[in-house]
């Protein structure tokens, strides 16, 4: 690590809304430091496209100054994209790495080092901190930097640097990795090659073919990191019942008619039938299989990493564990049934409201999302009755999705429906209180137990008036527990 290291902080906490005029900050410094440097250009180093703050899918950065790092266009029926300009050993223009650190300052998408000649570096935290740095003090630039808000600490080394990296060196994939290959087609007639072109992302390519090994060959990002698997099947009913039964993190990678292999995260209601379309096809031309993603169960035919042109492979590709790997491994233990606690964090209008997960490590997005229906057996007008900002809730859990990093909650779970006892008991003609909740256009509300409301139709009214907070008694006429409908009239008066 160079001599010179700095970490840029903010001097106070700030709010997300405050996210871009932050990063403008952060950038602001970086091009101060740089400058001071001499450094017109930099190099990409283990970039991730998702996978260090989160692995939800976002996407592309689309700043102008990024438009040659990632590509715009979905594969098309010709098959995959060429490599994009975001890649291990990339080297760009100030400008475009500094936008590059812009994205990367948004904590959602890419995460990567760039490094520059003579040490020089920026680095972005976990922490919303920039760790920069290199051959000499960069004095004015602190100074600039803390005119402008931020906190400035000569520290001994970034946590990023690349002495400090853990890493699982692969063989080179040369002249002999491509001759294993061949033979793998000839003998079996076809390999799924998985493509880890940067972090948190790959690319499918199924060779059939020498012709088409070559063409793959061609296809395939300088540095990129290549696992060969067994080829997809077209035995999709296996892979259904593989997925149902399956507790480990895989990857379900599916060809459609187009040729062209996707994946997605392989979660156990992929595998039903009994959907109106399936999420896993069969039929002509449609494919499937499932590769493992935890590095302990991976055990491919073969495994390599690109080296440069000149035959050295410069790609170290770091394993270190990060947030976004965290927020996984804490997804994957909850199951459907689990009780958690946690935090009212934010509200999404009157869809539902976001929720820290006490057993959450960190406090990033919330992973908890509690809807509006799972909230309370009871009616209530408005969120903030049941669950305000701030309210500590006990749930239960849902559904877990690792794909959105979302784990679906329900509060009233925990507590037994009032209809159903309600619905044995009574029976049409019974008479009991209640106590009117709402009026509407063509009737009103009747609570007549804790959850339990029916409607008393207009039509039932004989010419009686109804006000919110009237004790009355009322008849009942039909219930519908299927429906959740509860139909009364008003009780004749004694």
């Amino acid at each position: 690590m160079p001599p010179f290291t700095y970490r840029l902080t903010l001097a106070a906490a700030v709010p997300s809304s405050l996210r871009e005029q932050v990063a403008e900050a952060f950038v602001a410094a970086a091009r101060r430091f740089a400058l001071e440097a001499g450094i017109d250009r930099l190099t990409i180093d283990n970039p991730m496209a998702r996978g260090f703050f989160s692995f939800r899918s976002h996407p592309a950065p689309r700043a102008p100054e990024l438009a040659g790092l990632f590509p715009t266009d979905r594969p098309g029926p010709s098959g995959p994209l060429p490599p994009s300009g975001y890649h291990d050993g990339a080297r760009v223009p100030l400008d475009t790495g500094l936008e590059l650190l812009r994205a990367v300052l948004s904590r959602e998408g890419p995460w990567c080092r760039l490094h520059a000649e003579g040490g020089f570096f920026l680095h972005v935290g976990e922490r919303h901190d920039l760790y920069t740095g290199g051959a000499t003090p960069y004095a004015d630039a602190a100074a600039h930097a803390r005119r402008a808000g931020l906190t400035v600490e000569a520290v001994e080394r970034s946590p990023y640097d690349p002495a400090l990296d853990e890493s699982d060196p692969l063989p080179p994939a040369d002249a002999a990795f491509w001759t294993a290959v061949h033979r793998l087609v000839a003998e079996h007639g076809g390999v799924l090659v998985e493509e880890r072109y940067v972090g948190g992302d790959h690319r499918w390519h199924r060779p059939a073919t020498a012709a088409e090994i070559t063409r793959v060959r061609a296809l395939l990002t300088p540095r990129a990191r290549l696992a060969v698997w067994p080829d997809l099947t077209d035995d999709t009913e296996a892979v259904r019942a593989a997925v149902l039964r399956s507790e480990r993190l895989e990857l379900l990678v599916q060809q459609d008619c187009d040729g062209i292999p996707r994946a997605r995260l392989a979660e156990s209601w992929m595998g039903r039938t009994d959907m109106a379309f399936p999420m896993i096809g069969s039929g002509p031309g449609r494919r499937a299989g499932l590769v493992p993603l935890a590095p302990a169960d991976r055990r491919p035919l073969l495994a390599g990493v690109l080296p440069d042109a000149d035959g050295v492979v410069r790609a170290r590709w770091r394993t270190n564990r990060t947030p976004a790997d965290e927020r996984r491994t804490l997804l994957g233990s909850l199951r459907t049934g689990d009780v958690v606690t946690g935090t009212v964090a934010s509200g999404l209008d009157d869809v539902g409201v976001h929720v820290h997960l006490d057993v959450e490590h960190e406090r990033g997005r919330p992973l908890g999302f509690l809807r509006v229906p799972e909230m309370s057996w009871e009616y209530f007008e408005d969120v903030d009755e049941v669950a305000p900002i701030g309210r500590r809730i006990r749930a239960e859990v849902l559904h877990v999705d690792l794909e959105r990093e979302r784990v679906a909650l329900s509060v009233k779970a925990l507590s037994p429906d009032p209809w159903r006892p309600l619905a044995e008991a009574l029976r049409p003609g019974d008479t009991f209180p209640g106590t009117v909740t709402k009026t509407i256009p063509f009737g009103a509300f009747v609570r007549i137990a804790p959850g339990v409301e029916g409607l008393v139709h207009e039509s039932e009214f004989a010419g009686r008036t109804f006000e919110a907070g009237d004790a009355v008694r009322v008849t009942l006429l039909a219930v519908d527990l299927e429906r959740r409908r509860i139909s009364l009239s008003p009780a004749p008066e004694a």
